[in-house]
């Protein structure tokens, strides 16, 4: 590796700006990603399309091609310019975003869904590495959970925000107000923010050309601490995933709420705990490991172990208000993770592999949780369902069953049951997580001293 001081960098004031940026780029990314599963009812009204279309639209037209395409954006971050291409993907999936509001059928706005997982590859990976240049070692956990707040404000916005709009003024302006300020957003980041030189924030100016992929593969996975992490990261977003997509259903079946009292617990939940837990996760544990490296191991690996009872607590409650207060304080354990998991991550590699790092542990985290966690979840609820339902077969006598019917409050019942099982049994994978982190705590300590 060739190194050779650093040239004058960016500003305290130039990094703080860029992370500012940042989070409200990807604060955008998560708000579209949120505004679908808001306006999806009225657009299946709208365009007569089926759940499996619908299913599609916010699952595999963006997961897949999101998840796929963020290894060779992240190889040309490690080459080019991140400012540069974090702007124009940017500029890409608003456009898209805003496209979607024109589709006339389901082929056009599946074409637009598809281009905004193209364009949103080329955010995650590239920005995590210019952070990394801006924020040393000791400050990455801190600055990577004040990313991470993009989740639980997008949350808000695209849940509520997205909602009022739609409400008022259909789902095609919905994708309109998402889409038209990201434009905006794209133009004040490629003029505004520096792109540091490669290793700035380690005293470093790395020149060298980026290492091949199969170098970066190899690096990672001959690290203990790299393969523990990945997997229990894959078993928290296996659980989240889950969590996502099953705590509205599991409000309104369990507690016999409206829809829209169920979407505010859903907003209240996620946003306060994620939040609360990302930061915490990242700001204790940039303190903890000036003293000892194995708190970015033993940090998320509590957590985990509070999180599993914290959650079959809340879901065990028979007062929706009462599952609300309570289920807000698991996930302020279960989000210690985040900070913790990416800046080891990159603190394990070379500046010129950190994007393809992020990259390769956001694809498995991503498409193992995303397409398996709701998945195994769904079927278990059924499974329980059928199990509580002491009337005949619960898969084909409740789907038709007439609302406001004896045997309507049966099935309700069973169905409630059957997802409060299913997540009860889904959160105890905490505890194989926190397995793996304290592993992971293990040589963590030894794989840093010695790069």
């Amino acid at each position: 590796m060739t190194d050779i001081p650093p040239p004058a960098g960016p500003s305290n004031k130039d990094r703080r700006w860029a992370l500012i940026v940042l989070v409200a780029i990807s604060t955008v990314a998560f708000i579209d990603r949120s505004i679908l599963n808001t306006v999806g009812q009225a657009i299946k009204d709208d365009l007569q399309i089926t759940d499996l279309q619908l299913g599609l639209l916010g699952g595999a037209a963006f997961a897949i091609l999101y998840g796929v395409l963020g290894i060779p954006v992240a190889r040309l971050a490690e080459r080019k310019s991140r400012v540069a291409i974090i702007s124009v993907a940017l500029a890409t999936w608003s456009a898209m975003t805003a496209l979607c509001g024109f589709a006339g059928n389901f082929a056009h706005l599946l074409l637009a869904r598809i281009g905004v997982g193209v364009g949103e590859a080329g955010a995650g990976a590239p920005s995590q590495s210019l952070l990394s240049d801006y924020y040393p070692p000791e400050k990455r956990a801190s600055v990577f959970s004040i990313l991470g707040l993009a989740t639980p404000i997008g949350i808000v916005i695209g849940g509520l925000g997205g909602a009022i709009v739609a409400q008022q003024f259909g789902w095609r302006a919905a994708f309109l107000v998402v889409g038209i300020p990201g434009l905006l957003l794209a133009l004040v980041s490629w003029l505004t923010v520096k792109e540091p030189p490669r290793g700035f924030s380690e005293g470093r100016n790395d020149t060298d050309p980026a290492p091949k992929f199969g170098v970066v593969l190899k690096r990672l996975f001959s690290s203990k601490t790299f393969r523990n992490i990945l997997v229990a990261a894959i078993i928290v977003n296996f659980v989240g995933f889950s969590g996502m997509s099953f705590l509205h259903p599991f409000m309104v079946r369990t507690f016999n709420v409206d829809y829209t009292t169920a979407a505010f617990a859903f907003v209240v939940v996620n946003s306060i705990s994620l939040a609360g837990g990302y930061l915490a996760g990242g700001f204790i544990t940039d303190r903890l490991v000036k003293k000892d490296v194995r708190w970015y191991g033993w940090a998320p690996a509590i957590g985990m172990l509070l999180a599993g009872p914290a959650y079959i607590l809340g879901f065990l409650q028979t007062e929706w208000i009462a599952a609300i207060l309570v289920l807000i304080l698991p996930g302020l354990f279960s989000g210690v993770y985040f900070g913790p998991t990416f800046a080891v991550t990159h603190n394990l590699v070379e500046p010129r592999m950190r994007a393809s790092a992020t990259a390769i542990l956001s694809l498995l985290m991503s498409i193992i949780g995303m397409t398996t966690g709701p998945i195994v979840t769904g079927w278990l609820s059924d499974h329980f369902a059928q199990q509580a339902f002491a009337l005949g077969d619960y898969a084909a006598i409740c789907p038709t069953v007439a609302k406001g019917t004896a045997l309507a409050d049966s099935c309700r019942l069973a169905s409630a049951e059957g997802i409060r099982n299913a997540l009860v049994i889904v959160v105890t994978l905490f505890w194989l997580a926190a397995l793996h982190f304290f592993l992971a705590a293990r040589s963590v300590k030894r794989e840093l001293a010695t790069g």
